[in-house]
């Protein structure tokens, strides 16, 4: 009987153990490449701003890496816009997005000041 329940009770946890891992989503964020207008051949590139993105939890991070009088920050899917912010960002400075709660599929990422896109980024999630 011991042993029985033993099994009933290791079988019940596998279960609800597989139930929590089916709602898994995987993060992943990709660059979009693209060349700056004051960047030179042959020199470094300066990145005024670094994203990541957590790829278990879904928490976006955005550093600024200078000081900016006015950047937009948007999160977008087909013209869908789920993000729209715009700060003064000054350097060292964070803002970060939860995205755990957005369906699965490729969001787009801006991060523009004016008419000059300063980054841009791809953010896939998808099941595990």
């Amino acid at each position: 009987m011991k042993r029985l329940f033993i099994k009933l009770m290791l079988g019940i946890t596998f279960l609800f153990l597989g139930t929590l891992q089916a709602d898994a989503k995987m993060y992943i964020l990709k660059p979009k490449p693209s060349t700056p207008s004051h960047h030179k051949i042959g020199m470094p590139a300066f990145r005024p701003v670094i994203a990541d993105i957590d790829a278990e939890t879904g928490e976006l991070t955005v550093m600024f890496r200078t000081t900016i009088n006015s950047a937009e920050i948007s999160i977008s899917q087909d013209g869908v816009i789920y993000e729209n912010d715009n700060i003064s960002a000054v350097y060292g400075q964070t803002v970060v997005y939860d995205m755990s709660s957005y369906d699965e599929g490729d969001y787009m990422l801006l991060i523009a000041t004016g008419d000059d896109v300063i980054a841009e980024f791809t953010i896939s999630i998808e099941e595990e």
